[in-house]
Order: C-alpha cells, then structure tokens, then sequence
C-alpha cells in the first residue's frame, strides 16, 4: 500500500457538518422493534409511565428513543428533550465541580473541610478526627442522614426552597434546626463507607464558599455552558414546566407527585434531558473536542476519578462494585461501566459509560412501582439497549459492520477517498480514527495498523 501513501494527492474531506441528530435518526430508522417492543413490555411489567433512553459510541449518540408519558393530567408524552428529574446523577455534576476546584489549587483532597466552611463538621464520637473533601467524595465521611424533618421540607408539592448554608449549618451545628445525634454514624471519618446524600451537599457549599458564587452560577458558568446544556438547572422554577416530567408512582394506580424540592438538593436534585446529558458524559468519554483538557477536567484528574478507591464488597441490587471519587464501577452484561443511578420518589435513573468500548448509555424514568419490579425492569431495559448496541452497531474502524476491523474496511476509506463512493454517517464517524473531523489518508494508515494488531 505504500504507492497510495507516497504518490497520491490526499483529498481532505471537511467533516464540520457531521450532525448528530441526522445520526440519531438514521440509526433509529434500523430495524429495532424487537428493541422497543422490549422495553414498552418492561414498562408495562414496572408500571413505568415515561422513559428517555439514549445509547453513545465514541463521540456520537448511535441510538435514541423515548415512551410513555411525561405529564398524565396533560397528556404530555416524552420526547428526547423532556427534562427528567435525575436524582443522584446530580452527584456527578457536584463531583466535576469540586474537582475543577481542587485542579485549580484551592482545595486538596485531603484538607480539612472545615477550613472552607462557616461552621464545624465534627462527629461528636470523634471530635478530633478530621473530615476530608475526600471522605466526602468517597461516602467515607461518616455522616448519617436524619431526615425527620422531611416530610415538612422535602416531600412533595410547594414546599418554598432553602438556602443550602441555612440547610447545612442547622443539620450540623448543636441546637440548629436540624441537628440530631443520628446526624453521624458511631464509627470514625474514614473508616467505612456510607452513603451520604448530606456530604455531596457539603460538597457544593465547598464550591460555594471556596469560587465565591451560588452553587448555581458556578455550574452554569463552568459546566453546562461549555457543554451546551442550556435546559439543565437546580431549580424547577427554572425550567419550562410542561417540558418536565412530572415523578409518578404506582400507589396501585398513577398518582403525580408534583415537582418537589429537597434542600439538599446538589446530591440528587438536576433536571435535564438526554440530549444534554450526552454531551455531559461525552466529555468524560474524551471526546468533546476543546473541553476535556481544557475547560472540563484534565485527563489526569479523569483518571484519580475512574478508579475505585473504595472496594469492601458492598453491593445494592447489583449496583456498585468498588467507588471512585463521586463515580462508582459497576458491572453490566460482564463489562466494566463507570457511572451513577438515581432513585428517588418517582425518579430512577441510569448514566455509564465502558471505558475501553467507548460506550455510554443514558437511562431516564418518572416513575414506576417502587415496591414491585420497577428496578428489575429498568435493569433489564439498559442490558437490552446496551445488547442491541454492540450486536447493531460497529465498533471504530468497522465499516462494513461484519464485527472486525480488516482490509475491507481500509479499502472502503480509500474508495471514499479517491472514487468518491458515499459512506453513511455511522460509516463516516468509524473511519474517523484520529477524531480531527476528517477522513484523509492517515485515517487509512491507523486503519492499517488497528487490521495488523
């Protein structure tokens, strides 16, 4: 092949227009009604009125759909734009936020959290053990959760909001509003892992405190500007509300719950769409040309994340087999994903990604029977889609879609290249090995040397 290399003219093909909602659509055009015959029996089986699911391979979304309901009392239905409440997927956005921080040098890991903070967090069994930004991040901080005080502030409806600070300095202050004895765990901070909702709160008060500016402000600013997630927000008052789905639980029979607001609501309180949450974890998946060593997070910093740093056996329904910081890992049809779920009244959620497939899928709900097989049936529909994707859609360097990269793809990019043969927009993406946004000759050399190894 050497005479291609050294005697032809390279005709550079300018990828600039790739669209991705063209891709969407031609992907969705497949035959896949055994897919979604699938997950709207599923949704029958956990009651589930509305679900918005998207599928990601590289830096492309390869397959989008969504069923059911958004708003019952409207008759809404869901589309790939309806805002969902995400529960604890928040925590990953919570998570980029302090460690963009902790990149710029204005906290470490392991500092003192109550040196950035306008009150102490002390567990009063261990009054000399420090607390980290650490601890937090790994659900090893050893605070408890004692929300008695929920059903007046939390739970559904319009319950007016509250400042965070106001929230956290009463939850831990002795004699605040808020603060009980079952406010920390008896074993020492840093000792065993605990789910927390209440440290990812601390988390954004870190945030707060340390950038000068709302917790808001700063996630607009540095996170879902660059990433272009103009819909995502905080705060319900926000957001258009007929474009939010509305949570939803199986009583017997629906029943709305209204948008309601918890006032720790970095760990589990973002609502947006699938479009933009793609873009989101894209970033992390390295490619958001621009963003991931720039404006994001750096590559370094990526990697101390997506590593479990906490591994004692602990598993929930399967979710999580050790934690990184903020992410957890997590085991789905014998693959390795890196992500977080949601589960909240009326919300289960689902966002990971395979680091070595460059696979990601997204899964939204509003609700389902929650004492009946609602997470099953949600588990079930993300093995479906994620099945579907590897069986129906080809890896990178695969043009001709037979499972392998070989000389029949390489000889598909130099038709492309020099006989002007018309490629698909899936083909197009796979032959794009070094992502610069064209096909041009090297794209034929890294396919050469994929086909060798």
């Amino acid at each position: 092949m050497g005479f291609f290399v050294c005697g032809m003219v390279i005709r550079f093909i300018d990828m600039k227009y790739r669209s991705i909602l063209l891709l969407i659509h031609l992907i969705s055009a497949q035959p896949n009604l055994d897919l979604d015959q699938f997950i709207t029996d599923r949704m029958d089986s956990g009651y589930i009125p509305g679900l918005s699911a998207c599928a990601i391979i590289n830096d492309q979304v390869v397959w989008a759909n969504s069923y059911g309901i958004a708003n019952i009392t409207l008759n809404i239905p869901v589309s790939d734009s309806t805002n969902f409440l995400l529960a604890s997927i928040s925590k990953l956005v919570t998570t980029t936020a302090i460690m963009q921080i902790v990149e710029n040098e204005n906290i470490a890991l392991n500092d003192n959290i109550n040196q950035y903070l306008p009150f102490s967090v002390i567990n009063p069994s261990y009054p000399e053990t420090e607390i980290t930004l650490y601890m937090l991040l790994t659900h090893t901080s050893s605070i408890k959760e004692d929300l008695t005080f929920s059903e007046e502030y939390s739970i559904f409806g319009n319950n007016p909001e509250m400042e965070l600070e106001y929230f956290l300095s009463n939850y831990f202050t002795p004699g605040g509003e808020f603060y009980s004895s079952n406010n920390f765990y008896n074993n020492e901070p840093g000792e065993d892992w605990q789910y927390s909702n209440i440290g990812f709160a601390l988390i954004a008060l870190l945030v707060e405190n340390i950038s000068n500016q709302t917790f808001e402000e700063y996630c607009d600013i540095n996170i879902f500007n660059p990433l272009g997630m103009v819909e995502t927000s905080w705060h319900f008052d926000d957001m258009d509300e007929l474009n939010v789905a509305m949570p939803i639980e199986w009583m017997p029979g629906w029943e709305e719950l209204g948008h309601y607001f918890i006032p720790y609501y970095p760990s589990a309180q973002l609502r947006s769409n699938v479009n933009e949450l793609s873009s989101f974890l894209k970033a992390y998946m390295g490619y958001m040309p621009g963003l991931l060593n720039e404006e994001l997070l750096t590559q370094e910093t990526i990697e101390l994340m997506l590593v479990e740093h906490i591994n004692d056996g602990w598993s929930w329904n399967n979710m999580s087999e050790g934690w990184g910081l903020g992410w957890y890992h997590k085991i789905i049809n014998g693959k390795d994903y890196w992500g977080h779920n949601g589960e909240m009244w009326g919300v289960l959620t689902e966002m990971f990604f395979n680091r070595e497939d460059k696979v990601g899928i997204i899964l939204l709900t509003n609700g389902g029977d929650y004492y009946g097989s609602w997470y099953d049936d949600v588990m079930a529909i993300e093995d479906s889609i994620l099945n579907y994707v590897y069986e129906h859609i080809s890896i990178m360097g695969d043009l001709n879609f037979d499972g392998e990269i070989n000389y029949l793809d390489m000889e598909i990019i130099i038709d492309y290249l020099f006989n002007n043969i018309i490629l698909t927009e899936l083909q197009i993406t796979n032959a794009d090995l070094d992502y610069n946004q064209r096909i041009d000759i090297f794209d034929v050399l890294l396919n050469i040397d994929m086909s060798n190894n």
